[in-house]
């Protein structure tokens, strides 16, 4: 096979305490502040703290491209409407709306010659250019993208019933954890599928193989898998 294991464009970096404290950060201040003192400063603190986050990991060199303005633009909108109206439900539910329409563009791109996992993994995982040129990559990661869009939609469901049926902040902390949950059991099967699957590809070498590979080049240095 091909050596030739570097993506189009730039791989990201590997995760910083910034990146987690960023990521958590948000939701921290919108439980504290909703509860000391309503939803309205929650929802602005959540939002600013969200783009600070955006323009943090853009400033440390992440190859957001356009996706990070839009992203931006996403949140600058959606806090506003929560703000404007007052409302739990226009603030979560833009949120929901979204990944709607994210696990419907996944269903689409699994119809298209270039399915949206199997263009994004490259940029997580170094797969070489005779694997994913390989018909067993394409048919693999379609796959993957109509389960993780099954699995999307899902949660949606969940989110909507939890979002009429919780408190607040009680809504905030399930979805947290579920999703969570939900999101690493995702990741391991479609880890363990696509190893299985593309296996059948002459000369590849396993997914575990490649995301040592993948930490290695971060300078995480994880340990060997191979005997001898």
């Amino acid at each position: 096979m091909s050596d030739d294991t570097s993506p189009q464009a730039p791989m990201p970096s590997a995760p910083t305490r910034a990146d987690v404290f960023d990521q958590y950060m948000p939701i921290v201040l919108f439980l504290v502040l909703n509860s000391a003192f309503g939803l309205i400063p929650a929802i602005a603190a959540m939002t600013a703290w969200a783009v600070k986050a955006q323009v943090s990991r853009y400033r440390r060199g992440l190859p957001l491209g356009r996706v990070m303005p839009i992203i931006v633009v996403y949140l600058l909108i959606r806090g506003t409407l929560g703000i404007i109206y007052d409302s739990e439900d226009v603030y979560f539910g833009i949120g929901i709306g979204a990944k709607a329409l994210a696990a419907l563009a996944l269903l689409v791109s699994a119809a298209m010659k270039r399915n949206a996992t199997g263009y994004a993994l490259p940029y997580l995982v170094p797969f070489d250019h005779d694997t994913k040129s390989h018909p067993e990559y394409r048919a693999a990661t379609r796959r993957v993208s109509i389960a993780v869009a099954l699995i999307v939609f899902a949660s949606v469901g969940f989110d909507t019933w939890l979002l009429q049926n919780a408190s607040i902040n009680q809504f905030v902390l399930i979805r947290l954890g579920v999703n969570w949950g939900a999101s690493i059991a995702t990741l391991l099967g479609a880890g363990l599928y696509l190893d299985r699957r593309l296996r059948r590809i002459p000369g590849f070498p396993g997914m575990m193989a490649l995301v040592e590979r993948r930490l290695g080049d971060l300078g995480m240095n994880p340990p060997s898998t191979s005997k001898g």
